[in-house]
């Protein structure tokens, strides 16, 4: 079994760029007071100009550049916090990953075994990789952050936010031409490759009326089946479309971690079996991977950032993705 270095044995490791990422904080903090500062005294002039009665031209004039000034110095603060939020990723997330991968104790009995990770902040899953999911409907927008891929054992895998919209023309009524958006997923996209093709299709999928994702799969083939755990049953649809394997799958190990990542997940999860990957969608309107501009208690929030890559690697770890079944053709 792979051993993950704790919370505790990374953050030394990364204090350095801990510590950059507060100073700059600190220094963008600064420019936002003074920008801040700088707004406020120059509405506070434009008022008094007004008070003072003087040619309605002039006060236009300095109402104009006030105003350009204002926004000026209100876009140098936002890019300021921007700048602030890819550094931090570039710089602490990055060394966070890489230094986790690093301290890895693999398994004694494995020689061969593999661990490699890279993080891209601004990359997100291709659509294409998506779409082989089979959990979603038609989109034809896409966007996405926080690319992480790697392998660890025998497994690839790669995850990262994606967002995935759906947009359509239409006419109203009065013949008039408009564009409908369609939020299509919004969340975290995480897929493991087992490098050993399924015979069949198996998906897991929330259990609600009218679901029209369930009449998609029985259109294609696929067809609902009852487990042992009737917990898991309550938490999940399971469709397929090869009964004995979706039962040699989903083992009772394996629906217990299923349930438990479930039940602490941000939001609703869905996962499929398909070709030879795992697929595992969970909606969040959260940015789990993100710098904490406005709070200063960077050793907390990277622990929170640290235990959400965690949750991705125990599954690669948990869900049974082992050499002895998984292993290529």
């Amino acid at each position: 079994m792979t051993v993950f270095p704790s919370f505790e044995q990374i953050v030394p490791r990364v204090e350095a760029q801990m510590k950059e990422a507060q100073a700059l904080r600190a220094t963008h903090k600064k420019k936002m007071l003074r920008n801040a500062l700088i707004i406020i005294a120059m509405w506070i002039g434009l008022l008094v100009c007004l008070l003072a009665n003087l040619p309605g031209g002039l006060v236009g004039l300095l109402f104009v550049v006030v105003l350009i000034v204002s926004c000026v110095l209100i876009g140098l603060s936002l890019g300021g916090i921007r700048n602030f939020h890819h550094t931090y990723k570039v710089n602490v997330i990055n060394a966070t990953l890489q230094q986790l991968f690093r301290m890895i104790e693999p398994p004694e009995d494995e020689e061969d075994y593999r661990y490699r990770v890279r993080y891209r902040p601004n990359k997100y899953i291709h659509n294409n990789q998506m779409r082989k999911s089979k959990l979603l409907s038609s989109f034809n927008r896409s966007s996405g952050e926080d690319y992480t891929s790697g392998q660890i054992g025998l497994t690839t895998f790669e995850f990262s936010e994606v967002h995935l919209k759906h947009e359509e023309e239409y006419r109203d009524k009065n013949g008039r031409k408009k564009t409908r958006v369609k939020t299509v997923f919004s969340g975290v996209a995480f897929i493991a490759d087992f490098h050993k093709d399924f015979v069949g299709q198996t998906y897991l999928i929330r259990k609600k009326w009218l679901n029209q994702r369930k009449w998609s799969l029985q259109f294609s083939g696929a067809h609902a089946i009852e487990l042992e755990d009737m917990a898991f049953n309550k938490m999940f649809e399971t469709m397929t479309t090869d009964d004995i394997e979706a039962r040699y799958i989903l083992s009772s190990n394996l629906m217990q971690r299923i349930m438990e990542y479930a039940e602490r997940a941000h939001g609703p999860v869905q996962i499929s079996f398909v070709d030879s990957k795992m697929y595992i969608l969970t909606e969040t309107n959260k940015d789990l991977f993100e710098g904490r501009f406005w709070r200063s208690n960077d050793r907390e929030a990277l622990r929170i950032i640290y235990e959400e890559f965690m949750t991705y690697f125990n599954i690669v770890e948990a869900f049974t993705l082992n050499r002895r079944i998984w292993s290529k053709r």
